[in-house]
């Protein structure tokens, strides 16, 4: 029996893995398939909790439209039964009109975290907290867009 939870947890964590990698690459058809019907992202820079990948692959379309590079490159990953966490660094050059801010080329280094309820071998649900105010002051932000 523990053999077998130790490989579903392993196999939990390459899903999650692969979810970062084929996210960086843009591969959003890859994406939405890793995530279930009714996947649900709970992130402070996300309102409500929309269910389904549209949503979330929406929002990563238009991160990678203002940051082209952007790559999430994971730190520490822990697995334990159904949940699977990191931490992590998100990098990128603002290159495309991001929260109502022009361009600015300047880049961003910010510091995030994310677990990950895996079921049926598929992301069912997201708590993630990206420092996206820190990036805003990357970016030589000195009053939040309003909106």
């Amino acid at each position: 029996m523990e053999s077998t939870m130790a490989t579903t947890t392993q196999e939990n964590k390459e899903l999650v893995q692969r979810f970062i990698r084929e996210a960086n690459d843009k591969n959003y058809d890859q994406v939405a398939e890793l995530l279930t019907a009714d996947y649900t992202r709970r992130d402070p820079d996300t309102p409500g909790d929309k269910q389904g990948p549209e949503p979330f692959i929406e929002a990563l379309q238009q991160l990678h439209e203002a940051f082209p590079d952007s790559t999430v490159h994971v730190g520490e990953i822990v697995a334990e039964d159904d949940l699977v966490a990191f931490e992590g660094t998100m990098t990128g050059t603002h290159e495309g009109v991001f929260r109502e801010i022009e361009p600015t080329h300047e880049t961003i280094d910010i510091p995030g975290n994310a677990m990950h309820r895996i079921r049926d071998g598929k992301i069912a649900e997201t708590w993630a907290t990206w420092n996206f105010l820190g990036a805003l002051g990357q970016l030589g932000v000195s009053e939040l867009p309003r909106g």
